[in-house]
């Protein structure tokens, strides 16, 4: 999954004329492209709830390391890190943001959201999520598309996305805005040109797509009004406790809670601070806060936690995937100087569904590493 990127300012003629031919040329593929799953009627006006698919997809325990990938990637692993095709994440990218930049968030996790907002912190962005789509880019865009949805649906008696089929919706690359706006309307529309890499948006209704290829042309007074309030309803046990916090970041702060659902409105903070206290517990751990540590030194403390995950890394050192894979548990590593170059070994790691202690211990069985316990910290040393 790739999505809107900064605009290729030295691209050559020839790169410019083959994307001047690409509607000729690739019309009948991307009309193909366009899948309609007239069985899920979907309406962006629905609130965010705890039942939702997408909702739990957020709330799924990650966790893993990125650092040093371009921006894109480091999404692109997070939003297609589970292994069913029903997992994928959708993500829409501001296309003023440099997908190239390099993050590095050391941990991520605790959840896949978790990580999406660790990651776009690494590039001065914020993350929100509006229907199944997880925004990602400055807060003044971020915070204007969501008011333009929001406010749409709000503003009218019938909400503005209606009940429509939703779609798959994906182009190849090189697109251009009008012609995914047609794959997504069924008509062109007057959009700025542009060069789009491609994209992959699942499950999605049509109009919320429009808003989302539009939203990357936002006018200056549209992002000017990054602290103007916009409604939204959310249905999650335990919303109720977070209302002090909120009302504390934005005194002007409308609420109310009605048979489970909260109604919000309020600016763009009090919206991803909701969602970032809601949607980084762990689905099977929302009627507790996050685990706390039980008794005994730092390896009893380790093979105790049941917590599951799935973790992947290519290009990482053994010593920095268990120190950031034991940072989870609140565990500090004491490595042993003598061990370097078993600590600095890069051993390609995939674990499914297995424990941190399962994840560690695959790590340093690889790396021909000993874990031991050393009081409150976990002693890394080489095998004699």
């Amino acid at each position: 999954m790739i999505h809107p990127r900064f605009p290729d300012r030295s691209a050559t003629p020839a790169r410019r004329a083959a994307a001047c031919s690409l509607g000729k040329l690739t019309a009948r593929w991307l009309t193909l492209a366009l899948l309609i799953t007239l069985s899920n009627q979907v309406t962006v006006a629905d609130p965010l709830s705890v039942r939702d698919d997408f909702a739990q997809r957020l709330r799924e325990r990650h966790t893993g390391i990125v650092d040093g990938q371009p921006l894109r990637v480091a999404i692109h692993i997070v939003a297609n890190s589970q292994s069913p095709s029903d997992n994928h994440i959708n993500v829409w990218l501001d296309r003023k943001v440099n997908p190239d930049a390099p993050v590095s968030p050391s941990a991520l996790g605790p959840t896949r959201y978790a990580s999406l907002v660790a990651i776009a912190e690494q590039a001065r962005c914020v993350v929100y999520p509006v229907d199944n789509c997880v925004l990602v880019g400055r807060p003044a865009w971020v915070a204007a598309l969501a008011r333009r949805i929001y406010l749409a649906d709000h503003s009218s008696g019938a909400p503005a996305t209606s009940l429509e089929a939703a779609m798959d919706l994906r182009w190849p690359d090189l697109t251009t805005p009008r012609e995914a706006f047609r794959l997504a309307q069924g008509h062109s529309a007057d959009l700025p040109h542009d060069l789009w890499p491609a994209s992959d948006l699942r499950d999605i209704s049509p109009r919320l797509a429009q808003q989302l290829i539009t939203g990357q042309f936002l006018s200056q007074a549209e992002l000017s009004a990054v602290g103007a309030a916009f409604p939204r309803s959310y249905r999650f046990p335990g919303s109720q406790e977070l209302l002090p916090s909120l009302r504390q970041l934005d005194p002007n702060l409308e609420a109310g809670l009605r048979s489970g659902q909260l109604q919000l409105t309020g600016s763009l903070a009090v919206h991803q601070l909701y969602c970032a206290k809601i949607l980084s517990v762990p689905s099977e751990d929302a009627s507790q806060a996050m685990d706390t540590s039980p008794a005994g030194n730092a390896l009893e403390r380790l093979q105790t936690s049941e917590r599951r995950f799935r973790f992947s890394a290519s290009d990482t050192s053994a010593g920095a995937m268990i120190k950031a894979l034991t940072a989870n548990l609140g565990i500090e590593c004491e490595f042993d100087p003598e061990a370097n170059p078993q600590l600095e070994k890069i051993i390609p790691i995939k674990a499914e569904d297995q424990t941190i202690y399962e994840i560690v211990r695959l790590i340093a069985d690889k790396a021909s590493l000993k874990i031991q316990a050393a009081g409150d910290k976990l002693r890394v040393s080489a095998q004699q």
